[in-house]
């Protein structure tokens, strides 16, 4: 007894500072699980999936064409597909977990710039109900896996910066690192960039060898520049990228507040950016404190005056402002120098956990004590009111997943013809993937059809040929199926129109509405 009595007065503030960290990893975990497969595949998910399916050495080949992703999340996501199915709650699972591992070296950068309990736990207090963050751990995409291994790279370096000696160890894991991070999304590059560059800044000793290094980097990435440069042309990066519009200051104030917005996310263009008020309360609660915390560091360095505790907060706010603003800014300029925008607010995860441990950190030092309380407070009760209200938002129909069910319906007709014509490549892609298995119907996709206007941002991928792809000059026989969406039936409008001037009427429909459309798939016989 007398042993529990004299229990180690460190030992009992470490159990208090154990249990909200507990508490949050909790809820970091629960926010990524909640509602995982509420929603059906998409069509950037559906490209992931069709790669996996691929035998080894096709599934590189297939990547390749499409350019704008290297192969290792499709790599793992082929394994774990091979482990457990291509069940829906399974296949999300997957990035789920992976953003779930990124709190390890999340954690682990916030002890090694020493942030100490109270902020490490207000910056995963900020990560965890992100809602920017929570989208991407449930798409069967690369950016929880970007996050990981940007998170993993960010703190080996962070190591590096304070080991002695030449840490040849640290400098293999953090090259190993990289690597892994570079071979998942282009975006690594800039990372790495980043690195050399605050190297440069603060430590050229150590640049030489940090290049040294990334020339292995360079070197080990050339068998995935061959692959691309030998796939086939259609089109090039114009169309994957060529829609993107170059970015303007309206972007960066949408990147940042997304970084703070709590649990809302915008699932389809046809819904809200932001909850209502989220960017300015984002920008007041989080941003202001940031900003309070920078200009406490520009108006002087004066750590040796204030003590090493002081002068340890500045250099870790050095780093993490510098890792939140150098990405974007590298991309902001580079959207503008080359001939695309490379911009991307999805690719910019690399900055979103730099800036969570930077908030957390601004508010951990906001100063005079009462102000840095009722700021915690208001967040606090933001947060908690922006869940519950995520908690009862209803989950929207979205018209991508009206496909499958109509696929579904025309497949158990078992009749009728084999031939599905769609006039947009993305309900083309959402039917093939639907239908592959059922293997008698043939879906083309129709181009050149008059008043069909089609979303450049989708596109079937290179050297597919699942989907035929023709024009609308293919349309005839005895019967055929059509897929098109519009706000209701009307048959002055396209292409509906076309079809019934061509002597077709419907003897089939099978309809779906989702958000303020309708989606149809009809079979259509000659008169």
């Amino acid at each position: 007894m007398g042993a529990v009595g004299t229990q180690n007065p460190k030992g009992r503030a470490a159990l208090r500072g154990a249990v909200p960290m507990a508490a949050l990893v909790l809820l970091y975990v629960g926010a990524r699980l909640w509602r995982l497969a509420s929603t059906c595949l998409w069509f950037d998910e559906l490209f992931g999936i069709h790669a996996a399916r691929h035998e080894w050495g096709d599934l590189w080949r297939f990547v390749a064409a499409d350019l704008i992703h290297p192969p290792l999340f499709y790599a793992l996501l082929k394994v774990w597909a091979a482990a457990g199915g291509e069940s829906l709650w399974w296949l999300r699972l997957f990035p789920a977990l992976v953003s779930v591992a990124a709190l390890v070296p999340f954690l682990l950068l916030a002890r090694e710039l020493r942030l100490g309990a109270a902020a490490t736990n207000l910056a995963l207090l900020v990560a965890a109900v992100n809602g920017y963050l929570i989208k991407y751990a449930q798409e069967v995409r690369m950016y929880g896996l970007l996050l990981l291994l940007t998170l993993t790279s960010l703190w080996l370096f962070a190591r590096l910066l304070n080991a002695a000696g030449r840490a040849r160890r640290l400098q293999a894991a953090l090259l190993l690192a990289n690597l892994l991070l570079v071979y998942t999304h282009y975006y690594g590059w800039l990372v790495v960039a980043c690195e050399a560059a605050l190297l440069a800044l603060t430590a050229a000793g150590r640049l030489k060898t940090f290049l040294l290094a990334a020339a292995a980097l360079a070197l080990a990435y050339v068998p995935w520049v061959l692959a691309c440069a030998g796939a086939p042309a259609g089109g090039g990066l114009t169309q994957n990228i060529g829609w993107i519009a170059r970015p303007g200051a309206s972007d960066l104030v949408q990147l940042f507040a997304l970084f703070n917005e709590p649990f809302h996310f915008r699932q389809s263009s046809a819904e809200q950016l932001y909850a209502r008020g989220a960017a300015l309360f984002g920008l007041l609660l989080v941003g202001l404190p940031v900003a309070a915390l920078l200009a406490r560091a520009v108006r002087g360095r004066r750590g040796a005056a204030r003590g090493a505790d002081e002068g340890g907060v500045e250099g870790a706010a050095a780093f993490l402002l510098f890792f939140t603003l150098a990405p974007v800014v590298l991309a902001f300029v580079a959207s503008h120098a080359l001939p695309q925008s490379v911009w991307g607010t999805r690719h910019l995860i690399v900055a979103a956990g730099p800036y969570a441990l930077l908030a957390g950190l601004a508010l951990e030092r906001l100063r005079p004590h009462w102000w840095r309380a009722a700021a915690l407070m208001l967040l606090c009760c933001w947060m908690a009111a922006a869940g519950a209200l995520a908690l009862m938002r209803r989950e929207v129909a979205h018209v991508w997943c009206a496909w499958e069910g109509l696929a579904s319906s025309a497949a158990r007709d078992g009749g009728g013809a084999a031939e599905v014509y769609a006039f947009e490549d993305l309900v083309a892609y959402h039917l093939w993937f639907a239908l592959e298995r059922e293997g008698r119907f043939r879906v083309v996709s129709v181009k050149g059809a008059p008043g069909v206007a089609e979303d450049p941002a989708y596109f079937l991928p290179r050297g597919f040929e699942g989907v035929t792809v023709t024009s609308t000059d293919a349309l005839g026989g005895d019967s055929f199926w059509a897929a098109f969406r519009d706000t209701s039936w009307d048959e002055s409008r396209q292409p509906l129109k076309m079809i019934r001037e061509r002597g077709y009427a419907p003897a089939r429909i099978y309809e779906a509405a989702a958000e303020g459309q309708r989606a149809f798939l009809v079979l259509f016989t000659r008169r």
